[in-house]
């Protein structure tokens, strides 16, 4: 039997209308203000810590990294919210966001971006608890050594990430080539450490992030290689490329979501 929920979220999932969404006559700026408080309020009520032995606390960024909406599939209005970890590096991404044909249905979409596993609570519950990394690293091959400023390797970064192509596929139906935002989304690193700098990167739809992209610098100082990974924002099938050449895809995923995967959606009550 197909539960409401399940119901709910293939309507928020539903495929794209040819048409946009009209904004609603009250969406004003007070409006907008308060949707935007509510969706911080709503992200900052999760508790998520890694797994073992210390149980280090993941921070959210208070601000979410991108406000949008996606008129082709009706979502009016969402956020993009980031926790990163002790050493800076994003690990944890979620979209707050009203479910398509809603006026007040919240999802909250989550994407692991940590090479590590954690647990999700809200009001001392578990929410969700991926049993395995949300993403891997590989080397860039051919890519040149990182630079030596900051400035250089975020020009660097840049190149490095326009050499990727990123398409979806709704429902089977229609393939969506995708946008990628030239701003990175978080920029992070520390020299001191073998992450010496790296940014995260969307490819959206609209201004809907549908793929995350993450270039990283890593490695002992005379040893240090430009390093990617890649991971979904979307629950549809997936396909990216580096220059011209297949390098990773997702197939479809349906609700009921699993919560021991990286990817999870939930219906978010007050």
């Amino acid at each position: 039997m197909i539960s409401i929920f399940s119901l709910i979220l293939s309507s928020a999932l539903a495929a794209p209308n040819d048409a946009a969404t009209e904004p609603d006559a009250d969406d004003n700026k007070e409006a907008a203000g308060a949707r935007l408080q509510f969706m911080k309020e709503s992200a900052a009520k999760y508790d998520i810590r890694l797994n073992g032995e210390k149980k280090s606390k993941l921070n959210l960024v208070a601000e979410p990294v991108l406000r949008w909406n996606n008129p082709v599939s009706s979502v009016p209005d969402g956020s993009l919210f980031i926790w990163c970890g002790p050493d800076g590096r994003p690990e944890l991404a979620a979209q707050v966001f009203i479910a398509a044909g809603t006026k007040d249905l919240w999802l909250h979409e989550f994407q692991s971006l940590s090479l590590d596993t954690f647990t999700v609570s809200r009001g001392g519950a578990a929410q969700w608890n991926p049993k395995k990394p949300g993403m891997e690293l590989a080397p860039i091959e051919g890519a040149p050594p990182p630079a030596e400023t900051a400035v250089q390797r975020l020009s660097q970064m840049r190149k490095i990430a326009a050499d990727f192509e990123a398409a979806d596929d709704f429902e089977g139906a229609s393939r969506w080539e995708l946008r990628l935002l030239p701003k990175p989304l978080k920029r992070y690193g520390n020299p001191d450490t073998e992450l010496l700098d790296g940014a995260l990167f969307a490819f959206v739809h609209g201004t809907d992030p549908e793929v995350f992209l993450m270039l990283e610098a890593r490695g002992a100082p005379e040893k240090r290689r430009w390093h990617y990974g890649l991971a979904p924002m979307t629950a549809y099938a997936l396909k990216v490329s580096y220059k011209d050449r297949p390098i990773w895809s997702t197939k479809w995923r349906k609700p009921p979501f699993d919560p021991d995967e990286p990817f999870y959606i939930l219906q978010y009550a007050p």
